[in-house]
Formats: C-alpha cells, structure tokens, sequence
C-alpha cells in the first residue's frame, strides 16, 4: 500500500499565470519563474511542483500584439521546464477558437489522484479559476492557496486552510470582506526578464 511521502505539491495554473503577469507587467518583460517559485518557497517547503499550460495559437491573436506576446510566453515557459522539480504538463487550443482544453481538468484529477494515492500531505494550488474548488472540497488533506493580485479567487480564499496574494506592485485592490486566513505579501520589485535579452 502506498504510504505517505510527507511532500508538499504545488499545483500551478499556468495559463492562468501567465495571463495575469502579463497584465501586470506588459509584452517586452515577464516574470522570472524562478524568482516566483523562490517567493512561494518562503511560504511553503514544496517538494515538487505542477505547472498546467497551452500555448497560444498566433492565428487567434491581432498581428500588432502576436509577436510579443508569443515571445514571452515562449520564453517564460522555457524557462518553467527548465526548472528542477518541476513538471510540465502542456494543454492544447482549439484551433477554430483558440480557447484552452482539458487543462483544468488534468489539472483537478491530478490533485485528487495524488491525494488519494497519499503521494504527498499538503496541497498549494496557484489559480485564479473557482472551478477549481471542488477537487479542494474532496480531498482530506490540508490545502493552500496562492494568488497573483490580478487573478484573485475570494471563493478558493475561503476554502482554503491559509491564503497567500503575492502583491505585486501594489496591484491588490479589493474593496470585499476578506478571510482572516488570508496574508498580504507585499512584493514591490519582482525580478523581470526582458523578452529582447537586455
């Protein structure tokens, strides 16, 4: 029988992610992964981390915006599955209208599974998508929360044993009653990538 290992997961949304670092930061820069994995790792000991995304589909996408965009995310990603313990699981779009499939659900029964399997005791879960509440319902072991300021669940907030916005520049601003559970990191000068190399 399967015996518990004493790990903590982190599971991380990462088209999510990706999405909400480049609201925050702009095309011509991106968060360094490596910098926001060192950050939750000052909260959290995670033993392995799970990163769900899809690339974007340049035909879904305005010319004038593509090429950044496309950039970045091809090198932020990059530098995700470069990252040691880190596992990359890559989704697809739709070709017709560029929406992402299937990611969240891989995403919600490799939660369950793993909890089930007792691969690890704790889960932190990085999103800002509800829907992926209910697997943190089912699961009868402790679980987190972490958000960037821009993709900020309330409902996960309150599900959760401990809640994490990391606060980027300020950029939290929510005028709703608040978990008590929940902590304010404040970070004002992220380490960021210029997608151009400088």
């Amino acid at each position: 029988m399967p015996t518990s290992t004493r790990k903590t997961y982190l599971y991380i949304d990462g088209t999510s992610l990706f999405a909400g670092q480049y609201e925050l930061f702009g095309p011509k820069h991106y968060l360094s992964f490596s910098f926001l994995l060192k950050e939750i790792k000052r909260l959290f000991p995670i033993d392995y981390t799970y990163f769900y995304a899809s690339y974007m589909n340049k035909r879904n996408l305005r010319a004038s915006k593509a090429k950044n965009l496309i950039a970045a995310e091809a090198l932020f990603y990059r530098e995700v599955k470069a990252t040691p313990k880190v596992i990359f699981y890559k989704g697809h779009r739709s070709p017709t209208s560029g929406k992402e499939k299937g990611v969240d659900v891989h995403l919600a029964v490799d939660i369950v599974n793993d909890a089930i399997q007792k691969k690890c005791d704790h889960v932190v879960l990085m999103t800002g998508d509800a829907d992926l509440i209910y697997p943190l319902e089912i699961i009868h072991i402790p679980t987190y929360a972490v958000f960037l300021p821009n993709r900020f669940s309330l409902e996960i907030a309150y599900k959760v044993k401990k809640a994490f916005v990391l606060n980027f520049i300020d950029m939290f601003k929510i005028r709703r009653k608040l978990p008590k559970h929940l902590q304010i990191v404040t970070i004002k000068k992220p380490r960021m990538i210029n997608i151009r190399g400088r």
